[in-house]
């Protein structure tokens, strides 16, 4: 057996953690499991996070930082076609950090850490819209009739919104009625609509 230090015994308890996250969700993330994922005795995994909680809460914020650093559109796309692709992109291997976003939603109303990390991301998908929105004003593709913080939460609570009503299977909420929304509300957003 390989000795790993105590950073890199970490790095592999929380690697562990997030691809039983991603292939099974939150609730299958019990210490046993992903010490078992690990390799590693469940003493370990005490050892190197404080709680369980505290564990699910940085493999959370791992994966949704992949997720949002991930270039799901070829280098020369618009930046129109990266900020749909980023707020809502139809990339089927997306689909597991979709459903871990959605149930940590739903647990951050009784589960605090989850809340924290819930909001944490919120506000680095936030940030990363701004980012986006600036890029493409200072590209002149995008017209700001606002500050990009402000289209950022419109654009980020549209998205939030369509999802949850495509969830619920809501008659005439498909794919392409989501992606239809989202465009409309680019263009009216960032487009010259006068």
């Amino acid at each position: 057996m390989n000795y790993l230090s105590r950073d890199e015994r970490r790095e592999a308890i929380l690697q562990a953690a997030m691809r039983v996250a991603l292939e099974e969700g939150f609730t299958a993330m019990t210490v046993r499991r992903i010490a078992t994922e690990a390799g590693v005795a469940t003493g370990q995994v005490h050892h190197h996070f404080s709680s369980a909680g505290e564990l699910k809460a940085q493999a959370f914020i791992r994966l949704i930082r992949t997720l949002l650093d991930a270039e799901p559109v070829p280098a020369g796309a618009s930046w129109r076609e990266r900020l749909r692709a980023m707020l809502g992109s139809d990339e089927g291997s997306f689909e597991p950090y979709l459903r871990l976003w959605r149930e940590a939603q739903i647990l951050a109303w009784r589960d605090d850490e989850i809340k924290a990390a819930f909001l944490l991301t919120m506000e680095m998908w936030h940030l990363k819209t701004v980012a986006m929105i600036n890029d493409g004003a200072a590209a002149q593709e995008f017209i700001l009739r606002d500050s990009a913080e402000n289209i950022a939460w419109r654009l980020i609570a549209l998205v939030c919104g369509l999802d949850g009503m495509y969830l619920l299977t809501m008659p005439g909420m498909d794919n392409d009625a989501f992606y239809r929304h989202l465009d409309h509300q680019i263009t009216l957003e960032l487009s010259d609509c006068s």
